[in-house]
């Protein structure tokens, strides 16, 4: 069962396209940013761990999250931008203090890197 932050990032890569946990009918791999709004960022590359989920985000612009592999960018208005086959999906970040904050749907997640 998802926690409700967990659904909130269910239901933002869901609407941004991208396969969740096996939920689309489809197995396909998200699409790479198609806007030059950002790039992968060194500062969030890395595993990161909140109370109930683990996020990786690797150099390669790919993130990892529950076993599923889709593309980011991360623009300097502290945003991330998730692609996925039918269109993109952009959320609030905050990285200071080793903890790195995602904002989705006005609720917060604190993840902290291991």
């Amino acid at each position: 069962m998802f926690s409700r932050r967990g659904f909130f990032l269910f239901v933002m890569l869901s609407f941004a396209g991208v396969n969740v946990a096996g939920f689309s009918g489809s197995s396909y791999a998200a699409e790479p940013p198609r806007t030059g709004s950002g790039k992968p960022s060194a500062a969030i590359v890395g595993t990161w761990h909140s109370e109930k989920e683990t996020i990786r985000f690797n150099k390669n612009g790919t993130i990892l999250y529950k076993g599923k592999s889709y593309y980011y960018a991360v623009s300097t208005g502290g945003t991330i931008q998730l692609t996925g086959k039918n269109g993109s999906l952009t959320f609030p970040y905050q990285l200071a203090g080793g903890k790195l904050t995602l904002t989705i749907n006005g609720k917060s997640t604190v993840y902290t890197r291991r």
